[in-house]
């Protein structure tokens, strides 16, 4: 199968990884505290006596004791991902024990799981803007996360290196961000994928997470590629049957297309020829991995966002965010200025 020229394909993810995974700072969310409110129970009235004239037996009259019961008004516990982030590389440790425990917990619905992935999102960024901690860090983390904080620590550091951050972007793309399909929908593409395919479904996960951020991403590279797994036309003309816009038809598409590339046989070299970087093989086999071992770890990359990592700053993409063409960073920003996360 003819492959797209290894130059034009490494640039069409280049574009992406500047924006939808590399976050070389962070920042720490504000605090609230709000102290409980408590009523406090009034004394309790002590019993009146009133003596009768002397002539009479003496008549006693009770006071009525009225007893009024403490309420206590509790205070929320902020979201997983609007909690501050760690300063230092034994609290770090510690939260990223926790996030990753919490995306693993069956107990925990979709919604709050999604907000733990937010969480260990921002925690990953943490470290990429403090790489120095990443030893206390090692130490600190539970051993039964060690392996998943290995992988994607592997996974950060291996993408981070193909962005070039001496040429930042100054305009944003002309893209629409989308929320991305239900977790259990999309897992249910990547399972039939397989099954039709033999490619595993933890690897078209991991396509999808560093191509489009599982979808949320709707535009064309800098080199062309479109969709949710980003094929460039020609490439999907060869391989492929249906819409290349479509989730799933876009996720059958690239196991058929790693499939051909001898994925049997080799798993690097089938993801090679995804993407013409040995580093984006190893990103993407280390988030395969961690899903591997615990299929509950998908959760928290369906919930991880698109950052854009710009010259004038990291910003935070919301969903709904849409232009039919390049805008300049600094207009963009002061219309919505709550988006930039760090300044240069």
């Amino acid at each position: 199968m003819m492959v797209a020229p290894k130059t034009k394909r490494l640039r069409a993810i280049a574009g992406f990884l500047a924006m939808a995974v590399i976050a070389a700072s962070c920042t720490s969310a504000g605090e609230s505290s709000v102290e409980d409110s408590t009523t406090a129970a009034p004394t309790t009235v002590a019993p009146t006596t009133t003596a009768a004239p002397t002539t009479e037996a003496p008549t006693t009259t009770e006071a009525t004791t009225t007893t009024v019961e403490t309420t206590t008004t509790s205070v929320p516990v902020a979201a997983p991902d609007e909690q501050a982030l760690p300063e230092d590389p034994g609290a770090l440790a510690e939260a990223i024990t926790e996030a990753e425990r919490a995306v693993r917990d069956e107990a925990i619905g979709a919604e709050e799981a999604m907000a733990w992935g937010r969480r260990q999102q921002a925690l990953y960024r943490v470290l990429s803007a403090n790489p120095e901690w990443a030893t206390g860090v090692l130490e600190g983390v539970g051993p039964d996360v060690l392996r998943a904080y290995n992988s994607n620590w592997v996974a950060r550091q291996n993408l981070s290196a193909l962005v070039n951050s001496t040429n930042l972007a100054t305009s944003l793309p002309a893209w629409r961000l989308n929320a991305p399909l239900p977790a259990d929908e999309l897992l249910a593409f990547y399972k039939e994928a397989e099954a039709q395919t033999g490619v595993g479904w933890e690897y078209l996960a991991a396509i999808n997470l560093v191509e489009t951020r599982m979808g949320r991403i709707e535009g064309l590279s800098t080199a062309g590629a479109t969709g949710p797994m980003q094929f460039l036309p020609a490439t999907w003309a060869e391989c492929c049957e249906g819409d290349v816009t479509n989730d799933r038809d876009a996720i059958i598409g690239a196991g058929v297309y790693l499939r051909a590339r001898g994925f049997e046989d080799s798993v690097d070299d089938a993801i090679f020829g995804y993407n013409n970087s040995q580093r984006y093989v190893d990103a993407v086999k280390a988030y395969a991995e961690v899903m591997r071992s615990d299929e509950l770890a998908y959760r928290g990359y369906h919930a991880w966002q698109v950052y854009f990592l710009s010259a004038s700053g990291l910003i935070l993409m919301p969903e709904g965010y849409e232009q039919t063409e390049p805008i300049e960073v600094d207009e963009w920003l002061a219309a919505n200025p709550d988006a930039l996360i760090s300044g240069p």
